[in-house]
């Protein structure tokens, strides 16, 4: 038996950089052949078999499997496909490897192989419209005419990326190699979030064949499989690190995913202008010489545009993305946070995932990485071998408890707001701060963006993984308004003109502010108590969304007040308008038509289980404990009596008006009080859109979790994990929510919690998602709380 290759004898063989580096290209580009869709009829192009060289022993398999059956080409592709066993098939040297690429990128051009275009909504709603079940696996058939007019796939292999171009080399490496499985699915049952995969059954073609019979032969050989993966796992590992804080498997699913078309025109045509000509260049060797990147880039796919943005390096991408959004050209809301929606894996030995928001672009794991990355910091911005730097350290951290220099810096770490710490560090020097920048891969284009240092120290946080200090109180405005108007109309009894105008300037804005405030308590009671989250689009507020649909669930049935569809409402018809809901809640009952039906339930619930569904109802408000619900609707009921005995309207009207009738000092104080009062209450109950975060999370020896959530005014909930409540479909703790404190669910001490979708590309991009066949929900959220 012809003895086992090892990692070291290959290693030693094959010791040219030159020569490994055609062994690991010869490798990329046989997985990249290897994961293609091809048709039945497909034959092995003659100047493709013309350029393999095959070894000794290559040339020694073919002749065992060739026959008239198993022509040449086939079987010689077959062996450049194989690679190696115990020993090279291929001669690495002799092999035409730049004739291989070209032969490769014509017939991705010619679409005579196929790869799917995994990223977006294409070929997932083609597949929902188009495909009759939801199979695990697509005949040939049905992959074809799947495939049949959808954008070639984008994917990548070291530094070759597959699409609408061809194999294009990129000036990146990263590994987001192609498949035959593709997630293309959810299933009928509402509670499951996986989006599950299907296999694309390629062609049974002569190649596919001639494959199968060379693995028979192989298999059945007197020499085991060589060290070869761990050979080229070394060759990757030099070429990638994969303890990366910033792992580069990851980019092609956040811009194929997180981004639109138009977003992707942008982020190319910034690149375009920005890479010193570079993209330029390559552009040109494509055949597209670029004069004017906007009209280049206007028209193109977003699959063309995918496969152009990989062709730049990794720190290109990221510089390029948070410079637009930094500067506004794409804009994201304060509390949207992109990232794939696909359940992309995570990559690197950290498990990252690439996620974006207002500030920027950062690689997140799990939330313990925070300290880990603050550590690593550190340890970069001083060296404790330098005595200069040490001693430097000593000073900063001296205030800290601890018996030693080491218990004093982790106490300082751990002890308080991490990002305060680290901001003391960070912030000592010039050349801490320009090394903290460069660690969390902030790029020059990005920094000259953060002009200020408080923004430049939420970028670095916030890159780290700590999200910082919370949310403005949406409140602020409005109390301090109320405050002034209070003094002003305090001043004295009766208002001379000078007065009157001063009380006039002061209350125009704190009715601005008592009229938004309140419309967004209306809509986000309308929509969080009505609206059946579970088989919509998730446990999630749309602010644009909850004003048609609170205009549509608090007008039926009423002539004597009008909601405008455009959201521009006045005080009086909200004012009635808590009234009218009040009412439409108390009217509820849980019957047949507000009963979920037992086919939407969890499917683990059908049976014996430890879990406890809340969702039994349509309509959320019915889920309610029953105390529960009478406060909810004495707090509604009580908005509308105090907002209209205060006359919030009508001294709101008098004041904005030139009125020879000024109001009395009563009145206007009557006013302020009233809603205040209203407002507190429904701050108090978690009816104002006050963002709540993960502020605390603590696990003892059984593994019990107390997770705290709180808001910038100080108001927390304290949940306990695991529950036994199945709790699919309400926002995962991590995320940015709003929390109905006041919504307890019956027999329980959950709440009604809502994840926040501000209107943007991403959200278009992503709207009625995920899709379902067969449910009577359209969709559910993709988030499991547990």
């Amino acid at each position: 038996m012809t003895d086992k290759l090892t990692r070291e004898i290959i290693q030693e063989t094959y010791s040219s950089p030159e020569t490994q580096e055609r062994i690991l290209r010869m490798d990329v580009m046989s997985e990249l052949l290897g994961s293609c869709i091809i048709s039945e009829s497909y034959e092995v192009p003659p100047r493709l078999a013309a350029a393999i060289k095959l070894s000794p022993v290559g040339a020694g398999l073919i002749a065992r499997v060739q026959s008239n059956a198993n022509p040449r080409n086939e079987c010689t592709l077959s062996a450049f496909l194989q690679v190696y066993w115990n020993e090279l098939l291929v001669d690495p040297d002799e092999t035409n490897i730049e004739v291989i690429e070209k032969v490769i990128s014509d017939e991705i051009k010619k679409e005579r192989i196929l790869f799917p275009y995994i990223y977006g909504r294409e070929l997932y709603d083609k597949a929902f419209n188009e495909l009759k079940d939801n199979n695990d696996t697509l005949t040939h058939k049905d992959t074809m005419m799947l495939l049949a007019g959808a954008p070639q796939g984008v994917f990548q292999l070291h530094d070759y990326v597959t699409g609408p171009y061809g194999l294009v080399r990129s000036r990146g490496i990263r590994y987001c190699p192609p498949s035959v499985w593709v997630p293309l699915h959810h299933c009928s049952d509402l509670s499951c979030t996986r989006l599950h995969n299907v296999l694309l059954e390629t062609g049974s073609s002569k190649i596919s064949k001639v494959r199968t019979k060379m693995r028979e032969i192989l298999s059945r050989q007197d020499s085991a499989e060589g060290e070869w993966s761990e050979f080229l796992r070394d060759l990757v590992s030099n070429c990638i690190n994969p303890f990366s804080w910033s792992h580069p498997a990851g980019i092609p699913s956040l811009i194929g995913d997180a981004f639109s078309v138009a977003e992707m025109r942008l982020i190319l045509n910034d690149l375009l202008n920005h890479t010193q000509g570079e993209l330029r260049a390559s552009l040109s060797e494509l055949g597209h010489e670029v004069k004017e990147a906007e009209k280049f880039t206007e028209n193109l796919s977003e699959a063309q545009s995918l496969q152009l943005i990989l062709l730049c390096r990794d720190e290109e991408i990221v510089d390029a993305l948070d410079s637009l959004i930094l500067s506004g050209a794409i804009l994201i809301p304060s509390a949207e946070i992109r990232k794939s929606p696909r359940s992309v894996k995570a990559t690197g030995y950290f498990g990252l995932v690439p996620e974006c928001a207002s500030r920027g672009v950062r690689f997140l794991g799990n939330s313990s990485q925070a300290l880990l990355r603050s550590r690593h910091l550190i340890s970069n911005l001083f060296d404790l071998g330098n005595p200069v730097q040490r001693e430097r350290l000593e000073w900063l951290i001296r205030g800290t408890d601890g018996a030693s220099f080491q218990e004093q810096l982790d106490q300082f770490v751990c002890g308080g707001p991490l990002d305060d710490a680290l901001g003391s560090l960070i912030f000592d020097s010039g050349t801490n701060l320009e090394g903290a920048g460069k660690f969390v891969g902030i790029g020059p284009r990005a920094r000259e963006r953060l002009s200020n240092e408080e923004s430049l120290r939420r970028a670095i946080t916030w890159r780290l993984g700590i999200d910082g200090p919370p949310e403005s109180d949406v409140l602020v405005d409005f109390r301090q308004y109320g405050a002034r108007l209070r003094e002003l109309a305090m001043r004295t009894h009766t208002y001379a003109s000078a007065d009157q105008a001063d009380i006039r300037a002061v209350a125009s804005n704190f009715f601005v502010k008592v009229e938004g405030l309140l419309q967004e308590y209306l809509k986000l009671a309308t929509w969080a108590l009505l609206r059946d989250h579970y088989t919509t689009s998730g446990f999630v507020y749309s602010p644009e969304e909850a004003i048609a649909f609170t205009v549509q669930q608090l007008s039926q049935d009423q002539t004597d007040v009008h909601f405008s569809d455009d959201g521009k409402w006045t005080l009086f018809p909200m004012i009635r308008g808590f009234d009218i809901l009040a009412n439409r809640l108390t009217s509820l009952k849980s019957d047949g038509a507000t009963r979920r039906v037992q086919k939407d339930y969890p499917k683990i619930l059908r049976s014996a289980s430890p879990y406890t569904f809340l969702f039994k109802h349509v309509h959320p408000y019915l889920d309610l404990d029953p105390s529960a619900k009478s406060r909810i609707v004495a707090m509604l009921s009580a908005a509308a009596q105090k907002l209209s005995s205060g006359k919030v309207d009508e001294i709101r009207n008098v004041l904005q008006h030139t009125n020879p009738k000024f109001p009395t000092q009563d009145d206007v104080l009557a006013a302020i009080n009233a809603a205040e009062t209203v407002l507190a209450e429904a701050e108090e109950a978690g009816f104002l859109p006050v963002v709540s975060r993960l502020r605390e999370s603590q696990t003892d020896g059984y593994g019990r979790r107390t997770l705290t959530l709180g808001t910038a005014n100080g108001k927390t909930l304290r949940l306990v994990r695991p529950s036994s409540y199945y709790l699919t479909g309400l926002p995962v703790l991590s995320e940015a929510q709003y929390v109905l404190r006041s919504a307890i669910y019956e027999n329980s001490s959950e709440v009604l919690r809502l994840s926040i979708r501000e209107n943007s590309e991403y959200t278009k991009r992503w709207s009625e998602y995920p899709r379902r066949r067969g449910a009577s929900g359209k969709s559910g959220n993709s988030h499991r709380d547990d």
